[in-house]
């Protein structure tokens, strides 16, 4: 009986071994290293451009300094803001006030340089160091405590300037807003976790105008960046009659009172 052409295809098929897996593996193994080359290559290809333009835009804002042309500056700051003279009384209009008042002050602002002149705005930000006890019955637990918020314009004038330091005076203008807040135990430790619309303390808000000089010097260690110190005086100007809550309480402070303020900062500029 013959054979079909088929069966010497077939046979010869089985014949053929399959390649070893190691040779495989070898084969595979160059085409991985490529891979993992050439993507390393374009992750350094595409850090390059930002590495670059941070390098720029350094020697930018160093040349914008040092000829006199303009650029802006970010300051970030924090210090100690005191109210040595202030008849603090939120209490009642019979109970005695308390004399000055010291708190921690934050502050961010935005300037803009130009040669020996800066101008610009920014936000003030300073909260009572320790709660005080509030009038109530004693199961209440009653507290208060005061914070301030001021928005302002500034001007400078940096009078001495080397390479490395400048140093300048300057005068604020802005408003002047003083927070009193006046919670019970409940309303700081609540009985549930469950979240009610609305405050959990009285406040009072007193708005007024502040006006002030400040003095100050700068250190500049980086391109870019500089540290330095200010000491602030301000004068607020507060409502005659003191607000007066539901519950009877009065706010901390009206008429005029003296603020002075002493910290640091760090500043980082940008060339326009």
């Amino acid at each position: 009986m013959s054979r079909t052409p088929a069966e010497p295809r077939a046979s010869s098929a089985r014949g053929l071994a399959p390649p070893p897996v190691h040779r495989v593996a070898q084969a595979r193994a160059p085409s991985a290293r490529a891979a993992a080359a050439g993507a390393a290559i374009a992750l350094l290809l595409l850090a390059t451009p930002g590495i670059g333009d941070e390098s720029r835009a350094a020697r930018r804002a160093a040349a914008a300094r040092e000829r006199g042309r303009p650029y802006t500056m970010v300051e970030v700051g924090t210090g100690v803001m005191t109210l040595p003279g202030a008849d603090v009384c939120p209490h009642s209009a019979s109970s005695p006030c308390e004399q000055g008042e010291t708190s921690i002050s934050f502050g961010i602002h935005n300037l803009y340089r130009w040669r020996d002149i800066g101008f610009g705005a920014g936000i003030f930000w300073a909260a009572t160091l320790s709660s005080e006890g509030a009038r109530g019955a004693p199961e209440l637990e009653r507290d208060h405590s005061r914070r301030y918020f001021m928005v302002e314009g500034l001007f400078r004038y940096y009078g001495i300037r080397t390479p490395t330091w400048e140093w300048w005076a300057g005068a604020t203008l802005g408003g002047i807003v003083v927070n009193d807040s006046w919670s019970v135990k409940a309303d700081r430790e609540p009985y549930s976790d469950t979240a009610y619309v609305g405050p959990r303390a009285a406040t009072l808000s007193t708005e007024g105008v502040a006006a002030g000089l400040a003095a100050g010097g700068e250190w500049t260690f980086a391109a870019n960046w500089s540290l330095g110190g200010h000491l602030r005086y301000s004068s607020w100007f507060l409502p005659e009659d003191r607000k007066r809550s539901p519950t009877g309480d009065l706010a901390s402070l009206s008429k005029r009172v003296d603020m002075f303020n002493i910290g640091l900062v760090i500043a980082y500029g940008v060339a326009l």
